[in-house]
């Protein structure tokens, strides 16, 4: 819709816009869009990073429900309804040889996109979406507050450094010091080595492989009591609570 009305995907198609590329969809086709049924909806926006993208993939963990999926220049969650992806916008479009305007040239651009692709009247409790559906005030703003509950779903993935003020105990210096171990090896390297386990039959019990996950997962937490929050992850929280606010 956005590249359709607006020329680009890289803009972000407001409420008033959304109902003006209605109309001239109407226009064009002289057929009743109003009527038209809406089968997937995809919710992005586009925000301006310090640095590259890349780089705040890192502090991005796993969102319960969802398939986690770094690649290169993204990072996506999957499940049966729902797609949630952050990625690299301006080389996208370079690799689509889209046309970046002025105003994006040399800029960091991070998208962070919300695709629901299945089921919408179940997703949404309504008997069916429509074009007018899209373009009612208090329906356009709860998808954004929907977008925003998606990027907090996500676990927050925390800075370490040895901190001798947290050590009373020789479990909390073996606790930074496997904290830090992973941090090295990078958590996702991690969890798939104890999924090679898991196929290999290395435990006698099988919850100790999600029970190890889950510890893993909570030691690296930003809420771990050894963690520090990132300044990239300081500036990504900050900037995405702006888009929140600005659109409720």
């Amino acid at each position: 819709m956005a590249k359709f009305f607006l020329g680009t995907n890289l803009h972000t198609l407001t409420l008033p816009d959304s109902s003006r590329a209605f109309e001239k969809m109407a226009d064009i086709l002289h057929l009743p869009i109003h009527k038209a049924e809406i089968r997937v909806i995809d919710i992005g926006h586009n925000i301006f990073t310090d640095y590259k993208p890349e780089r705040y993939y890192i502090n991005l963990g796993e969102s319960a429900g969802y398939n986690r999926l770094v690649q290169p220049k993204s990072i996506t969650y999957h499940t049966g309804k729902r797609k949630v992806k952050a990625y690299n916008k301006i080389a996208e479009c370079k690799k689509s040889r889209t046309l970046i305007p002025d105003v994006y040239a040399g800029k960091n651009v991070l998208r962070f996109e919300v695709c629901h692709t299945e089921r919408l009247p179940e997703q949404f409790n309504r008997a069916v979406i429509t074009p007018d559906t899209l373009t009612d005030e208090r329906f356009y703003m709860s998808m954004y507050d929907r977008w925003y509950k998606e990027y907090e779903a996500i676990e927050k993935i925390g800075l370490f450094n040895m901190d001798i003020s947290k050590i009373n105990t020789p479990k909390d210096y073996l606790d930074q010091l496997l904290i830090l171990a992973v941090q090295e090896k990078g958590l996702d390297n991690v969890l798939h080595h104890i999924e090679v386990m898991k196929e290999q039959k290395v435990f006698k019990h099988p919850a100790y492989y999600s029970n190890l996950k889950r510890d893993l997962k909570k030691l690296l937490s930003s809420n771990s009591p050894f963690a520090q929050e990132p300044e990239l992850l300081k500036e990504l929280n900050s900037k995405m609570e702006r888009v929140r606010r600005y659109y409720r």
